[in-house]
């Protein structure tokens, strides 16, 4: 099963700490784990978490999204998560893009949209052969049909260059 590098320096470094022990409660407060630690507690093969991530400002407002993403027994990888969209007029829209790319530079691009001010949209998305996914978080303008006001690519997953 391939990893991504920052996930395996995550692990080494959790490794490290456990290895070395930690002071009783003089330094357990700033001690850490990584957000990029693996676990299987789901029954999956490797999960992690991203986010939050945000749209640039439009009016003083941002879209934000934040998730999950896992590699599941048949090696499809998963990106699930909640996109919000709060104190923006009628015809902004939160909109966030997932991009799965395979070795061969393909690309796969889905998206989902949250128009209102109240509560969140779920949204998940899958894809087989994958070697990095990332996530953006823009507007969306109802009235233009476009995007606007994008945040940047932001790596959720890479494999290792073997």
């Amino acid at each position: 099963m391939r990893r991504s590098l920052r996930t395996t320096l995550g692990l080494a470094a959790v490794t490290a700490v456990i290895a070395v022990g930690v002071p009783a409660a003089a330094s357990a407060s700033a001690v850490t784990t990584p957000a990029t630690a693996p676990t299987t507690a789901s029954g999956f093969g490797w999960e992690d978490s991203w986010g939050s991530y945000y749209s640039k400002y439009y009016n003083g407002s941002r879209a934000k999204a934040k998730g999950h993403v896992w590699e599941d027994k048949k090696g499809r990888m998963h990106v699930d998560g909640k996109l919000y969209d709060k104190h923006s007029p009628w015809w902004l829209c939160g909109y966030t893009q997932v991009k799965f790319e395979d070795e061969d530079g393909e690309e796969s691009t889905y998206f989902a949209k949250k128009c209102g001010s109240h509560g969140a949209r779920y949204f998940h998305f899958y894809e087989h052969d994958v070697d990095s996914i990332q996530v953006r978080v823009c507007y969306y303008n109802d009235k233009f049909d476009k995007k606007k006001s994008c945040g940047r690519w932001n790596y959720i997953y890479e494999t290792e260059e073997s």
